[in-house]
């Protein structure tokens, strides 16, 4: 593959933003995540219950509703005040992103959601029994179709408001090793839930997948996560799994790459009309060597990115976020806080032999920011854009001098 014709490395946010102003979120986030970047439809949880991960999510459920309760949200017969204040700021977040992407004149060709997926919506749901819905199969199921219904109206809202070419589609999995390990307290706290067998949680996953596709999603990334699971179910094994989970690539019988290439060698249309979705596997920043180090991760993304499938790499929190921020000197470089990442990024893959040119199938993402204020937001996303952008230039040099 050459440099010219390979994609760019390119930044997102797969997190919360901070404040509870939608308006000025969307204009945030547009303006800092230009082409080739990829924006977002911010969650602004600081506005409270139904902005949450979990609330939100649940706002899009299909025929299924749910109130909260002090102990988290809970499937209930019909919908109540709850649930609709979760629907009313989802279709808030969606009517600012298209006013002010109107209203600035903005041609919106990339746009990425971020929906919790149905294993760790089930675990967070509770049942009006009082346990949770993933210990009950039935309702596993219930809240998976549910959500994929749901979902795909949400895409096909989302393209028809927005006008955005391609949107890609992040299904967030921060209980997956939890739920798959059986390591999720019950009610009681006395008991864990069962495991659930991998097979369903990959049903769930390409159910869920397959629904945004067909309603016209072009991207797509599994996020799958660690929260509240031992030392069980490693992120290989995640990995994996995802990989079962996401459409097949041109290799295994399909007719273009998982880049959308039809060529297989990075000259054709990345995201155009007609080509295969960009598939993507989030995973948390790592070192190849040194305090944290984890070789086993990087194997993961070497396998992945000559596979032609693209990796999502989460950059951890600066350490601004959370704390007071002085007034940045005139000439500052905005990237200082993540070169360093993105330097060791282009080592890493150095070492290990990778192509240079395949840089370009790694998004850098900003981390939650609801922590912080706007101000330290921006700052971290200006960041994260210039850290992709350092990254790039590597790509188009060939690797580090």
């Amino acid at each position: 593959m050459r440099a010219a014709d390979a994609p760019a490395v390119r930044a997102t946010l797969l997190g919360d933003w901070p404040g509870t102003d939608p308006v000025s979120a969307a204009g945030d986030v547009l303006n800092a995540l230009g082409s080739p970047h990829l924006p977002v439809l911010p969650e602004l949880p600081a506005r409270g219950p139904g902005s949450d991960p979990v609330g939100r999510t649940a706002a899009l459920l299909e025929d299924l509703a749910v109130d909260l309760q002090p102990h988290g949200w809970r499937l209930v017969p019909e919908p109540g005040m709850d649930h609709r204040r979760a629907t009313s700021a989802l279709a808030s977040d969606r009517h600012a992103l298209t006013d002010v992407a109107g209203e600035s004149g903005l041609s919106l060709e990339d746009l990425l959601l971020r929906v919790t997926g149905p294993m760790s919506l089930a675990a967070d749901l509770w049942l009006p029994g009082g346990e949770r819905s993933l210990s009950d199969h039935g309702a596993r199921r219930d809240v998976a179709q549910s959500l994929a219904a749901g979902l795909a109206s949400h895409v096909a809202a989302v393209r028809s408001q927005t006008g955005a070419s391609r949107l890609t589609v992040v299904l967030e999995e921060p209980r997956a090793a939890a739920v798959l390990s059986g390591a999720l307290p019950t009610a009681s706290g006395y008991r864990t839930v069962r495991s659930i067998p991998r097979s369903e949680v990959r049903s769930a996953w390409t159910l869920l997948l397959q629904s945004v596709l067909d309603a016209g999603a072009t991207g797509l990334v599994l996020a799958p996560g660690r929260r509240g699971a031992g030392a069980d179910w490693a992120w290989a094994e995640l990995a994996l799994l995802a990989s079962e989970a996401l459409p097949p690539l041109a290799s295994e019988g399909g007719t273009r790459s998982a880049t959308g290439d039809a060529n297989g060698d990075g000259s054709g249309d990345q995201h155009g009309e007609g080509a295969a979705p960009m598939t993507a596997l989030a995973l948390p920043l790592a070192p190849l060597e040194g305090p944290g180090a984890d070789p086993s991760r990087w194997e993961m993304v070497a396998g992945w990115t000559e596979a032609g499938r693209h990796v999502a790499v989460r950059l951890p929190a600066p350490e601004h976020v959370g704390t007071p921020v002085a007034p940045r000197p005139a000439g500052t470089a905005a990237g200082r806080p993540y070169r360093g990442a993105a330097v060791g990024l282009a080592r890493a893959w150095e070492r290990l032999g990778l192509d240079p040119a395949r840089l370009g199938q790694l998004i850098l993402a900003a981390p939650d920011l609801s922590a912080g204020t706007r101000v330290q937001a921006n700052r971290t996303v200006e960041a994260t854009v210039a850290a992709a952008e350092e990254l790039d230039r590597i790509r188009q040099d060939g690797g580090l001098a």
